[in-house]
């Protein structure tokens, strides 16, 4: 029966459900990880373009303070390292923040007052710068700041005056190094009709110092908020609505995988579980899908055991039938003689009186017979052990049992038979005992193509009786206490081997002819 169902690649519940598992844990995860890497991603390119205008910021401060003349009288000079690397055709500066725990600082401290006058030529170029900042910051929305060598504000996108030297990428940038910071804010302002961008709660900053002649004589100080990932949303929702759409139909698509995979299937095992449970005697047939590999497997099982359940309940009956039918004669014939014996009682003959007992002896040797062979049938039914039995001594093991019959062993030494030791046994006892029930003296044995051949010297099989010999309780010698039981012993045996008996044709011995095929 389960080899009906057809066999083909399917999944594993195990893939299934790893994949099940990978992907729900692997969405949260992943989108998690989008939307930090999507915001550092807009930071690093809020970075990489201040410091692109930082350059051109410091170089236009630098060109307005040279342009006085005056040497320079303020500031630190550069170090030898700083002087080689700005000496270097290529200085690119790459961008780093990131928004990841830890990398986020506090807010910027707030000013202080000024505690240096500006003096010239700062004084001087204030204006210009001022109105360069200003001009600028209408287009990106950055704040421009050029200090002085003491960190004072000279100039910028704002009016006001004071001092950032109490900033430490301000302090960096006034000792000639580049600095770029990510700080939250002081204070959020939520503004839903206008730029959703400026509720960000961090903003970039970028010191970068101004070189004249090798020394700093001032920074540049540029702030900005970087774009903020509701504003990537809004701005992508179309692509995002798609994405979202494709997501919930992937979803129900695998949830409609799961449901064709595993759950109808298992909602069939189910019903026909049920339907076995409920003694349900016709034959159930294959599930059109099986889905996952276990799942076939799991019903193929199912199938087998609905069939053996059904074959065992068949047998079962058929055999109460049958041994009612032949316990029925000698429990008659001993009732009948028991009542006869009591009553005629000491007028009956001596002569019908030991007739009467032989009758009950004889059947109730019958009764004892056909009970004991029901027994050995249902042992063969149950019989297990590893197959693989030299069939030699299998034969040696029952020739003691059987003192008038000569077997003839034509089998190679060391031939085995794909039988327990215990199954091997059974199957030539009863084999050669029905071949001494019907008058042989000689049994041949011989082995050909995984066939076991057994030959008598018997009354042999009519033609008509060929079909009929392995039926329980079928024999032809009813008359001399013969119960039809031996072959279907044997058959029982190799059926749980998968092997079949044939009934051959009368034999050069003229005796029966047997093949037992595995």
């Amino acid at each position: 029966m389960s080899e009906r169902i057809v066999r083909k690649w399917r999944p594993s519940l195990a893939l299934v459900i790893a994949a099940v598992c990978l992907a729900l844990v692997a969405l949260p995860v992943v989108g998690v990880l989008a939307a930090r890497l999507t915001s550092n991603q807009f930071v690093r390119e809020t970075e990489r373009s201040l410091l692109a205008q930082a350059v051109i910021y410091a170089e236009a401060y630098a060109i307005a303070y040279a342009a006085y003349g005056d040497k320079p009288r303020h500031g630190r000079f550069l170090t030898a390292e700083q002087k080689e690397a700005r000496a270097e055709h290529y200085t690119p500066i790459t961008p780093s923040l990131s928004v990841f725990q830890g990398r986020i600082r506090q807010p910027r401290p707030d000013g202080t007052p000024l505690i240096h006058p500006v003096t010239a030529p700062y004084d001087a170029i204030d204006a210009p710068l001022s109105d360069l900042a200003k001009r600028i910051q209408k287009s990106n929305l950055a704040g421009y700041l050029a200090l002085d060598a003491f960190g004072g504000v000279i100039a910028g996108s704002s009016d006001e005056r004071y001092s950032l030297a109490n900033v430490p990428e301000v302090q960096d940038a006034l000792r000639g190094e580049v600095r770029s910071v990510l700080r939250s804010k002081t204070k959020i302002e939520f503004h839903p009709l206008n730029s959703i961008s400026r509720n960000t709660r961090y903003r970039v900053f970028v010191a970068m110092p101004v070189v004249v002649q090798d020394r700093v004589v001032g920074a540049v100080y540029l702030s900005r908020t970087p774009l903020d990932l509701q504003k990537f949303v809004y701005q992508e929702r179309m692509t995002l609505l798609l994405v979202g759409a494709i997501m919930i139909a992937g979803s129900v698509a695998l949830g409609g995988l799961l449901w064709r995979l595993v759950s109808r299937p298992i909602r069939g095992l189910r019903e026909q579980s049920q339907q076995v449970a409920q003694g349900e005697r016709s034959a159930l047939e294959p599930l059109g899908s099986y889905g996952v590999r276990e799942v076939a497997d799991l019903g193929g099982s199912i199938l087998s055991m609905s069939a053996a359940l059904g074959d065992r309940s068949r047998t079962v009956e058929t055999y109460t039938n049958h041994v009612t039918h032949e316990l029925k004669s000698p429990v008659t014939s001993i009732i009948g003689a028991a009542e006869l014996l009591e009553t005629g009682g000491a007028a009956m003959p001596q002569e019908r009186q030991a007739r009467l007992v032989r009758t009950i002896s004889t059947e109730g040797q019958r009764m004892t017979t056909l009970l004991g062979r029901l027994r050995e049938l249902a042992r063969a039914k149950t019989v297990g052990g590893l197959p693989g039995t030299d069939l030699g001594e299998a034969v040696r093991a029952v020739a003691p049992g059987l003192p008038n019959l000569v077997i003839d062993n034509g089998v190679a030494h060391g031939t085995e038979v794909p039988l327990s030791e215990e199954g091997a046994e059974i199957v030539l006892t009863q084999l050669m005992r029905n071949a001494a029930e019907h008058g042989a003296a000689t049994v041949r044995l011989s082995w050909s193509d995984n066939t076991l051949t057994v030959e008598d010297d018997g009354s042999g099989v009519s033609a008509a009786n060929r079909d009929r010999l392995t039926e329980p309780f079928f024999t032809t010698r009813r008359d001399g206490g013969g119960t039809g039981m031996g072959l279907a012993i044997v058959t029982a045996v190799l059926e749980g081997r998968g092997a079949r008996l044939d009934v051959g044709a009368t034999n050069a011995l003229g005796g029966a002819t047997f093949h037992l095929i595995f």
